[in-house]
């Protein structure tokens, strides 16, 4: 999966899409909601009452969907995004198959994951008949 995974994440841009900011729950930690209010130049509580909420888990997460800081399918907070955005789609961490459900959910919005899953396909030889 790594291999496949290096082969194919230089050749799509990221910055060019924006689907993953279109559709998903974007988790916040203290320590980004720091950051953000720093390179926002806005104090930490206005930056929690305008963007974060808390979720029924209790994780700080971004309270819009898509994302308050996409524009034209960009993110205009991009040099400071969250680990989580820098991190999608996961395919670089270890254990995939246990995070195989999730990846498959976004297989139909990432191209990075549609074609990952493509190829891998295609080198299992897999065949519908």
């Amino acid at each position: 999966m790594h291999e496949i995974n290096d082969e194919i994440t230089p050749k799509i841009d990221c910055t060019q899409c924006g689907n993953c900011c279109k559709s998903l729950m974007i988790n916040v930690t203290p320590v980004e909601a720091w950051s953000l209010s720093a390179y926002l130049k806005e104090p930490l509580a206005l930056v929690k009452e305008k963007y974060i909420e808390t979720s029924e888990q209790g994780q700080m997460i971004i309270n819009t969907i898509p994302c308050h800081f996409l524009a034209d399918s960009k993110c205009t907070i991009y040099e400071n995004r969250f680990t989580e955005c820098r991190e999608f789609p996961h395919l670089n961490k270890d254990n995939f198959t246990t995070r195989l459900f999730g990846t498959l959910m976004y297989y139909a919005m990432c191209p990075i994951i549609f074609n990952v899953v493509e190829a891998l396909k295609e080198r299992l030889a897999f065949k519908v008949d």
